[in-house]
């Protein structure tokens, strides 16, 4: 909670630029990833993986009921979908508008269906609240004593070779690439460093290196190029 999150998956620019599909419903994988078929003429599918927050994997508990809600809300509509990045597979990392001007993203956090995955250019305020109402009402996963977020669910590997250009990246392995950066030295390390920090506090995380020499950082002597 104290690690310092900054721009990780979007390419850094002075502005982002969202980018819009709209389609309809294929299959739903898992809570905040499914695939849409385009409604444009090429008709072309697309997966989408929901940015900013991380639902519960289809082991976890709730991770089923995530996934039920995720198919209740987009099922025969259609959606838009506003992105600014693509991972490793593919996916498209972005916000999906439901009717009524609801944002399917916050929807799942609201029922407590999600955790805010804090892995945007800065936290968000407003998924932070969000988060917060469905603890302080115990609702979804939050009835549990100890639910265990999904990223450290899924800590189950050690990346010595995080990736190094966007397109190489999984957005759900950002914080197990371990890719981070000093605020003040402008210097970043990976876990194959000899000198990688232990302590992580106030320290910038990439989702990649070539973001870090983006935003001006260098890598640390202690690396191996």
């Amino acid at each position: 909670m104290k690690i310092f999150l900054a721009v990780v998956f979007v390419l850094f620019t002075t502005k982002v630029f969202a980018l819009t599909v709209t389609g309809t419903l294929v299959s739903v994988h898992q809570g905040d990833i499914f695939t849409i078929k385009s409604t444009s003429s090429d008709e072309r599918l697309y997966k989408v993986r929901l940015s900013g927050i991380d639902t519960p994997e289809p082991k976890q508990p709730f991770g089923l009921k995530a996934k039920e809600f995720t198919e209740a809300a987009i099922i025969d509509i259609e959606i838009q979908v506003e992105y600014t990045s693509t991972d490793f597979y593919g996916r498209l990392i972005g916000s999906v508008l439901l009717p009524q001007g609801r944002v399917l993203n916050e929807e799942l956090l609201r029922k407590g269906l999600a955790w805010h995955y804090r892995v945007i250019p800065s936290p968000s305020t407003s998924f932070e609240r969000l988060q917060y109402a469905a603890w302080e009402k115990k609702l979804g996963l939050w009835i549990e004593p100890s639910p265990i977020p999904p990223w450290q669910y899924r800590r189950d590997k050690v990346f010595f070779n995080p990736p190094v250009k966007e397109n190489q990246m999984d957005y759900d392995l950002i914080l197990n690439y371990g890719i981070i950066g000093d605020l003040k030295r402008k210097i970043y390390w990976w876990p194959a460093c000899k000198d990688y920090p232990e302590k992580k506090v106030k320290n910038i995380i990439f989702g990649y290196k070539q973001l870090a020499e983006d935003m001006g950082y260098r890598s640390s002597s202690g690396c191996k190029k």
